[in-house]
């Protein structure tokens, strides 16, 4: 009877038993206190810098939404529901992937019904993908099916160039998926055409996911909250070393539009993944092989099908190749000033907290505080002391 009564699922987070959490902090060496769970996930670890690696950074990512009846669920971490919560990070993600992929395309697929269809096309429009993905908020409906959603899509992206990384992240929310098929059987086929796929449950960790992560040389990952969801789309954003069986370098062509001053003469204007050409007299970027002009950049001349770039976000590419390494964290001296704002460093106090510890550029030996050391990491991408006179 007791073996059954232990056995027995507890109903309320209150009728557990008490868990002793000051048990599990231990004293490191230089005397702070550290948690004997420091290697759990925590929001807002940095990731590792990787120097010197051949990177894809012409990506095609067709990002999977699960919109089947079980994203439509209340769940206590994901609220309103979980389709609403995809749907927000989602949108996020679309909006931080072209800042630091401006060369890249985004599509948006959908599974529901037992079918897959693609909400987006292949673009990197992002007010197109955003839009797309709110109204989507209200349309769960039937059981999903994830080999429909990776045969889409590596069909969609059997015309991509041989030279762009193949990226599919779905994003799940059932414990099973309801095929007519052999979902091995795709898994092979996908896996031969070079797709590499992430995957990111909601609900609970699985068997097949996992393997499907493995074997296309992905990361799976079960999201546990809102901010552990975010968190696990913002590690897809930059992009990924090459394997060995990718093909050699190959020289792409792309042009470099000049300017068209708004208050000329109407004339036909292309937007961004948009196939038809709209009247309009704002100016915008013309085409250097063929003139056709462009609402904005980056895109791609539906006539010419030449990739139009500018300056800006052939540059924005360039700290993938070559990251600036991680900061040494330490304790700063008592009279050392952040190198960016200038503020005053933590002493080398023995009970400091570690979120104030400074770090120190380990090329110049500048010291940042912490928000200037996120700063330079997620946005700038160099050091401000290296590259200063």
């Amino acid at each position: 009877m007791e073996e059954d009564a232990e056995a027995e699922p507890q109903s309320y987070a209150w009728e557990s038993e008490l868990q002793r959490t000051w048990d599990a902090v231990e004293e490191t060496a230089d005397g702070s206190l550290r948690s004997a769970a420091a290697g759990s996930w925590r929001p807002g670890e940095k990731p590792s810098v990787q120097v010197g690696v051949r990177r894809g950074v012409m990506r095609a990512v067709l990002l999977v939404l699960d919109c089947s009846r079980h994203a439509a669920e209340h769940d206590v971490e994901m609220k309103p529901s979980r389709l609403s919560v995809m749907c927000d990070a989602a949108s996020d993600f679309a909006g931080r992937f072209f800042e630091q992929n401006p060369v890249s395309t985004l599509a948006v697929l959908v599974t529901r019904r037992e079918k897959a269809e693609a909400l987006t096309q292949l673009s990197c429009n992002v007010r197109q993908h955003q839009q797309a993905l709110r109204a989507l908020a209200a349309c769960a409906i039937g059981d999903a099916s994830l080999q429909n959603a990776l045969e889409l899509a590596r069909d969609t992206l059997s015309s991509v160039a041989s030279f762009v990384s193949r990226e599919v992240p779905p994003l799940v929310c059932l414990p099973s998926s309801r095929d007519a098929g052999d979902l091995l059987a795709s898994l092979s086929s996908i896996a031969a055409s070079r797709v590499r796929c992430s995957v990111i449950s909601l609900l609970a960790e699985v068997c097949i996911y996992r393997r499907i992560a493995r074997e296309t040389g992905g990361e799976y990952g079960v999201a546990l909250s809102q901010p552990h969801l975010r968190e696990l789309l913002l590690r897809l954003l930059p992009p990924r070393p090459v394997c060995q069986l990718a093909p050699t370098n190959s020289l792409v062509k792309v042009g470099f539009p000049s300017r068209v001053p708004p208050g000329g003469a109407p004339a036909l204007t292309y937007s961004a993944g948009s196939s038809k050409p709209e009247v309009r007299a704002d100016g915008g970027f013309a085409c250097p092989q063929c003139g056709v002009l462009h609402a904005e950049l980056p895109t791609e001349c539906p006539v010419c099908a030449l990739k139009l770039l500018s300056a800006t976000d052939l540059s924005k590419t360039y700290h993938h190749l070559f990251p600036l390494p991680l900061f040494k964290q330490q304790l700063g001296p008592p009279a050392a000033l952040c190198f960016g704002c200038g503020e005053a460093l933590p002493a080398a106090a023995r009970n400091a907290a570690p979120a104030t510890h400074g770090f120190t550029c380990g090329a110049c030996g500048a010291a940042f505080c912490e928000h200037c050391d996120a700063l330079l990491h997620e946005s700038l991408h160099a050091c401000p002391s290296c590259e200063g006179p």
